[in-house]
């Protein structure tokens, strides 16, 4: 794999989950609680492959990444 295909790949991949974060706030304020049960939800349905991370992803790094894509930016 080039690196052009590579930086394809992450930035579709990012853009998979902003999207998922934008869809799960449906209008709320984004804030550390709603990113924390984010993470919790895709974790509990084992979805973690579904927004570009391996399937043992833990809570923590998805909250983190929604914090920053949706409240941070």
């Amino acid at each position: 794999m080039n690196a052009e295909h590579l930086i394809q790949a992450n930035a579709k991949t990012e853009r998979i989950r902003y999207d998922g974060f934008r869809a799960f706030l449906l209008g709320r304020q984004p804030s550390r609680r709603l990113a924390d049960a984010f993470a919790r939800q895709i974790v509990a349905r084992g979805e973690q492959a579904r927004y570009g991370y391996p399937q043992d992803a833990v809570e923590p790094v998805i909250a983190r990444d929604f914090y920053y894509w949706v409240c941070e930016s």
